[in-house]
């Protein structure tokens, strides 16, 4: 929870803080919340989701084909990858964390206009829908103007590195599950089950299912 409080500060302080600010492409009000927070030495909510945008990017930055991408808001970053179709279409694939409740929601765009891709990949998330909910049951979704959403749960007990290494994780498995579609389009029932097969190959693996 947030509140507002009138607090007095001396010019020079504002002044840098402002920098400060600017520097990290946040708020006034934001930086000021992690800088009391940081001394404090207080975990909020703010600071969990720092953390696990920190884990991600360092996480990220091995991951080949993939870059991450933090933004100004505190709250979401965005990871660019590419399909290998015509053209190299970019996909983004867009993290927002919740500060309670579920742990956010990834959202996946394509910058293309191409009818063709467009049908490709409706048709590619409904079938990982449709895996996600034979296997590890129903997870909430949604889908418009190009975008598909899926809610990630928020699990219990973790730290905000070990949330960042899930969420990592998921991305990069989604990823991979749509690379291995694209590259069976000849055959689009057996690129379903080279996805499928894929699929379960990672679920093994899985420590957590958000």
């Amino acid at each position: 929870m947030k509140s507002v409080y009138s607090v007095i500060l001396s010019d020079e302080l504002v002044r840098r803080l402002d920098a400060v600010a600017y520097e990290n492409e946040v708020s006034r009000s934001v930086m000021l919340n992690k800088i009391l927070a940081d001394y404090l030495m207080v975990e909020t909510p703010d600071t969990v989701m720092e953390n696990i945008f920190t884990s991600m990017e360092n996480l990220f930055g091995a991951v080949s084909g993939m870059r991450f991408v933090n933004q100004a808001s505190i709250s979401m970053a965005s990871v660019m990858s590419a399909l290998d179709y015509r053209y190299n279409p970019k996909i983004k694939y867009s993290v927002e964390l919740f500060p309670a409740g579920d742990l956010g929601q990834l959202k996946i765009s394509l910058r293309s206009q191409n009818p063709v891709l467009i049908d490709l990949l409706e048709g590619f998330y409904s079938f990982f829908i449709s895996l996600e909910e034979k296997y590890i049951g129903k997870r909430t979704y949604g889908y418009g103007d190009n975008r598909f959403v899926r809610i990630l749960l928020r699990p219990n007990g973790l730290s905000p590195k070990k949330m960042g290494e899930e969420i990592t994780s998921f991305v990069v498995c989604f990823d991979k599950l749509l690379r291995t579609f694209f590259a069976n389009l000849s055959d689009i029932e057996y690129a379903k089950k080279r996805v499928e097969n894929e699929y379960l190959l990672q679920l093994k693996s899985k420590e957590v299912l958000l």
